[in-house]
C-alpha cells in the first residue's frame, strides 16, 4: 500500500453521481480502408494483453471514514479495455452522443479507477480511443506526458502502445531529492521544515484578512469574493454538455509576441470576452470582473510522479466593458500578480492554500447558503502538449479533445491544450450553467478574430 495525497483524496470525497471527478479525452485516427477491420482488432488485442504500470495498477482502499490509501493490484484488462461501435452510418454527431453517454457513469471504485474505450464504426474510416481516468490517479499535465510517450512522431514506427504501459524511455538522471531519502531522514527533514511552512501559511492567511479589511491592496481575488453568475449554477444531475474548437497556435503566438503577453494570457482573454457576450445574450450581465480558478503546475522538470502536483489560484479577469485589447492587458497583469504571489510561497504552503481554495469552491455543493458567495465563476485549465504530428502503429492521429470536468460548486470548465499546430479548446458544462456550449464556442472564435484585428491595427499604427 502507498499513501494518498490529501488533494487526491479530496477528489474522491467530493465525488457523487452528479459530480464526476474523472478526466476524459479521446484521440481519433484515420486508417486506410483496407486495414480498417484488422488494425482496430490489433489495437484491441495489444491493449488487452499489455503490461500495466503505475499508477494504473492502483485501486483505492478505504482504511476508515474518509481515510484511504492506494493498493497495488493486477488490473483485469478485459474489464478496463472495451471495444464498442457507433451505429451506422457512424456520423460525428452519433460519435459525440456516444462519448457523452460513456462519460456519464462514475468509475468503479473496486477497480483501478480508469477505463479505455476503443470506438469503431466512425465514418470516413476513422476510429477513436477514449480514456477515462480519475483525477485522483493523475493530473492533466502528467496524463498528457503519458499520452505523448505512448505515441510516435514517425509513420514508420509500427508499434502500438497505451498510456498505462511501462515507458520504454530511460528516465533522466537527477540528483537525489528529499523524497528518495530514508524514512528517518525524511522525518527529521519534515521537523526542520514544518515551522517555516506553518509561518508561511499563517502569513498568507493574514494577508487575505488584511485584504478583506481593505488594510492592504488586493494581489489576487479572495475566497467567496466572486459575484454569482449563471456559470455558478450547481449541477443537479449527471447530465453534461460539451463543445470544442481549434485555434491556430501560430496566430496566438504572434498576438502574444506583439503585445508582450503569453499564449495563456491570449487564450484566457478571448474566453473571458466570450463569457461576457454569453451573459449579455442571456440578459445576465455583471458589473465586476469574472474570477477563474486556474491550476498552476508544481512539477519540477523531469518529474514523473503520479497524483496531482498542482496548486490552484483565484484569478480576476478583465472588466465587463473593457475593449478586447484592454482586456488582454488586464488579464496579463492579473496573472502576473498571481504568479508572483504564488512563487513566494513554499510548495507545501501552496498545496495547503490550494486545498483551502478548492474546499471553499465546493461548499455550494453541500450548503445552499454558499451558492450566493462563490469563490470563482469557472475553471480555466491550460496544458502544453506535443507540437508535432503523432502516429500510433503508423496511423496518423487526426484529432484530440478532452471532456472537461465540471468543477465543484459550479457548472463550467474551459480547458485548452496545444497539440501539433493548434490549440484544442474544450468546454464542459452542466446544462444548468451553460445549456448551449456551442454558442459559447462561437463567441470564443469571434473574440479571437476581434483580438487579431485589434492587434494588427495597433501594430500597423506603430
Amino acid at each position: 500500500m502507498s499513501s494518498i495525497k490529501p488533494m487526491d483524496l479530496a477528489f474522491f470525497l467530493l465525488e457523487n453521481t452528479s459530480r464526476q471527478m474523472h478526466m476524459t479525452a479521446y484521440q481519433m485516427f484515420k486508417v486506410p480502408a483496407r486495414q480498417k477491420t484488422s488494425f482496430v482488432a490489433k489495437v484491441v488485442k495489444t491493449y488487452r494483453n499489455s503490461e500495466v504500470a503505475a499508477p494504473f495498477n492502483q485501486k483505492l482502499q478505504w482504511l476508515g471514514k474518509n481515510i484511504a490509501s492506494w493498493q497495488k493490484v493486477k488490473p483485469d484488462l478485459d474489464y478496463h479495455v472495451r471495444h464498442v461501435a457507433v451505429p451506422a452510418p457512424g456520423t460525428l454527431k452519433q460519435f459525440y452522443e456516444l462519448v457523452s453517454f460513456l462519460n456519464t457513469p462514475l468509475l468503479d471504485r473496486d477497480q483501478p479507477p480508469w477505463e479505455c474505450y476503443i470506438i469503431d464504426g466512425i465514418e470516413g474510416n476513422h476510429f477513436a480511443i477514449m480514456i477515462k481516468v480519475h483525477h485522483a490517479l493523475v493530473d492533466g499535465e502528467a496524463a498528457l506526458k503519458l499520452f505523448r510517450n505512448s505515441m510516435s512522431d514517425s509513420a514508420n514506427d509500427k508499434s502500438i502502445r497505451a498510456i498505462w504501459m511501462p515507458s520504454t524511455k530511460k528516465p533522466s538522471r537527477k540528483k537525489r531529492s528529499r523524497a528518495t531519502q530514508s524514512q528517518l531522514k525524511k522525518l527529521v527533514s519534515s521537523f526542520g521544515k514544518l515551522p517555516a511552512d506553518v509561518i508561511g501559511a499563517g502569513t498568507e492567511f493574514a494577508k487575505i484578512g488584511a485584504q478583506v479589511l481593505k488594510l492592504k491592496p488586493r494581489e489576487t481575488a479572495l475566497p467567496f469574493g466572486a459575484k454569482k453568475t449563471i456559470f455558478n449554477n450547481v449541477s443537479q444531475s449527471s447530465a453534461r454538455r460539451y463543445a470544442n474548437c481549434e485555434i491556430p497556435l501560430a496566430q496566438v503566438k504572434t498576438i502574444a509576441k506583439k503585445t508582450g503577453t503569453t499564449v495563456n494570457d491570449v487564450v484566457t482573454t478571448i474566453i473571458d470576452d466570450a463569457l461576457h457576450h454569453y451573459l449579455k445574450q442571456h440578459k445576465k450581465t455583471i458589473d465586476v470582473p469574472l474570477v477563474s480558478l486556474m491550476a498552476m503546475s508544481l512539477r519540477t522538470p523531469g518529474e514523473d510522479s503520479s497524483g496531482n502536483q498542482v496548486s490552484v489560484e483565484l484569478v480576476p479577469m478583465g472588466q465587463p466593458t473593457a475593449t478586447i485589447g484592454k482586456r488582454l492587458e488586464q488579464v496579463h497583469d492579473s496573472i502576473v500578480k498571481v504568479k508572483a504571489k504564488s512563487k513566494r510561497l513554499p510548495t507545501s504552503v501552496r498545496m495547503f492554500y490550494s486545498m483551502f481554495i478548492f474546499g471553499s469552491s465546493a461548499l455550494a455543493d453541500f450548503a445552499s447558503a454558499f451558492e450566493a458567495i462563490p469563490s470563482a465563476n469557472l475553471v480555466i485549465s491550460n496544458m502544453v502538449g506535443p507540437r508535432e504530428q503523432l502516429y500510433m502503429g503508423g496511423v496518423p492521429m487526426v484529432a484530440f479533445q478532452g471532456l472537461p470536468i465540471v468543477p465543484p460548486g459550479g457548472g463550467l470548465n474551459v480547458t485548452f491544450a496545444s497539440f501539433n499546430k493548434d490549440i484544442c479548446l474544450a468546454v464542459g458544462a452542466a446544462p444548468e450553467a451553460v445549456n448551449d456550449p456551442y454558442q459559447l464556442i462561437q463567441y470564443i472564435q469571434q473574440s479571437f478574430e476581434k483580438l487579431k484585428k485589434s492587434t494588427l491595427a495597433r501594430s500597423g499604427q506603430s
